[in-house]
């Protein structure tokens, strides 16, 4: 049985007698948050006359994708936002997508999940994701000041902050909360040396994030630059022919594409080599049953889409008694992991570098590993794999009627480009950064948090 302390002021407040609501977190973020203000805690709301900043969000528009050799924009759907290195899921018209100008991103801008089952996720937009335009379906919040528009980003990540955003979501079966939701946000305002405090760390978080990901982005630039152009000569669908006799045991016109083949003997001729060459492929086998308990019972485990994400979303936290032995669930810092099922024109096989703040961490079994061999830099691993040239050949690999999927001997099989000149211990120092954006954050959130709970024991 869960027991739980109520204020009288608060079943006043909110006309309620009912245990479940007063148990729901929403509820007792905004008690917290009452009970701060009795003790003179100031506060502001987000959005509106007398704000914080301005906050909006576009219409809904219909997207123009770009023809062959059309003007375009990269598109970006919300939750990619939220991964290491975001990838454009679409390129659209530039020319005949109305209101264009009202989806692009702007470095310092806040953008705030909407929809979906996980709403609530915040982040701020930075150099890297200013190239892209997004939907409707994330609220933009822009402040001019700039240290209240980094504390403003913690707050909304914080627990609390997070509790309160989702208290009064609406949806039959999406939830969903809208900008004038959002905009009547009471911000709590501490003291300057608190506010600073925390606008500091989270500026070192959005900082370090912003250089990981525009430095991964150039280098990964540089090495493609240098290797075969993997660009096709005929449209796909103009089609091309092949003998029966060479279907093998698939018959998907993916599998036969006759770039790929052309693509291996390329990077052979420049000294590619086959992935098992140079790292073991694993992928665990076999079914474990779920039992998922409280972060200080468990270890936390990475689903194939959580694994992309530089913090991941509704991470959760595995019991050990889920598995007969936890071994080959494990991460290990400087392995590269990978989603091996999910859907090929989607992130399937797309690399992670395990850094050393998930060591130890879990992943499902929908996630395959590469363990560099001796010698083998980390780096250069995530790099090769990160390229067109490989994912072309993880996609065209991809079997399944219905959930697409890669096994180790598919990834076994695939070509790597060589290392060429490239500074990998460069690759692998971008990827700390992002540990560090992590830590950065969290040290954000908690004072946010303390600050709160100091408030509210003196109340």
């Amino acid at each position: 049985m869960k027991i739980e302390t109520v204020r009288s002021k608060c079943m006043v407040q909110w006309g309620r007698l009912d245990a479940k609501y007063f148990l729901s977190p929403g509820v007792k973020a905004a008690d917290r948050m009452a009970a701060c203000k009795l003790r003179g805690l100031n506060t502001s709301l987000l959005g509106g006359n007398g704000g914080l900043g301005r906050v909006w969000a576009p219409l809904r528009f219909k997207r123009a994708y770009a023809a062959p050799g059309e003007p375009s924009v990269p598109y970006l759907r919300p939750y990619d936002a939220f991964e290491y290195l975001p990838v454009a899921a679409d390129q659209l018209s530039a020319l005949r997508t109305r209101r264009l100008d009202t989806y692009r991103l702007r470095k310092g801008m806040i953008l705030q999940t909407c929809s979906g089952r996980n709403l609530g996720p915040a982040l701020m937009v930075d150099d890297y994701l200013a190239r892209f335009v997004l939907s409707h379906d994330m609220v933009r919040i822009e402040i001019e000041d700039e240290q209240m528009r980094y504390y403003v980003l913690a707050f909304l990540q914080s627990e609390t902050g997070q509790q309160l955003l989702k208290r009064d979501k609406t949806g039959s079966v999406i939830d969903h909360i809208s900008d004038s939701h959002v905009a009547a946000m009471e911000i709590p305002l501490f003291s300057e040396k608190a506010r600073k405090a925390v606008s500091n760390a989270m500026r070192e978080a959005v900082t370090l994030r912003e250089e990981a990901r525009v430095e991964l982005s150039d280098l990964l630039e540089q090495y493609e630059a240098k290797l075969p152009d993997p660009s096709r000569t005929n449209l796909t669908k103009i089609g091309w022919t092949f003998y029966a006799e060479d279907f093998g045991t698939r018959l998907d016109a993916a599998n036969h594409d006759p770039v790929v083949p052309s693509l291996r003997k390329k990077l052979m001729k420049i000294g590619g080599a086959p992935v098992k060459t140079v790292a073991k492929v694993m992928k665990p086998a076999g079914r474990y049953k779920t039992y998922y308990v409280e972060p200080e019972y468990g270890r936390p485990i990475l689903s194939g889409a959580q694994l992309l994400q530089a913090h991941p979303i509704n991470l959760r936290y595995m019991s050990p008694r889920a598995f007969k032995s936890v071994t080959p669930y494990e991460l290990k810092q400087g392995w590269i992991a990978y989603p091996a099922d999910g859907r090929a024109e989607e992130a399937l096989g797309l690399p992670s570098l395990i850094t050393s703040d998930r060591d130890g961490w879990l992943a499902s079994g929908h996630v395959g590993r590469l363990v560099p061999r001796d010698g083998v830099s980390p780096g250069w691993l995530w790099l090769a794999c990160r390229t067109q040239h490989v994912q072309m050949q993880i996609k065209a690999a991809a079997s399944g009627s219905v959930v697409d999927s890669t096994f180790p001997a598919d990834m076994e099989d695939v070509i790597l480009p060589p290392p060429l000149s490239i500074d990998t211990s460069h690759v692998e120092a971008q990827w700390e950064k992002f540990s560090r954006a992590q830590r950065a954050e969290s040290d954000a959130t908690a004072i946010v948090e303390n600050e709160l709970e100091r408030l509210v024991e003196k109340a």
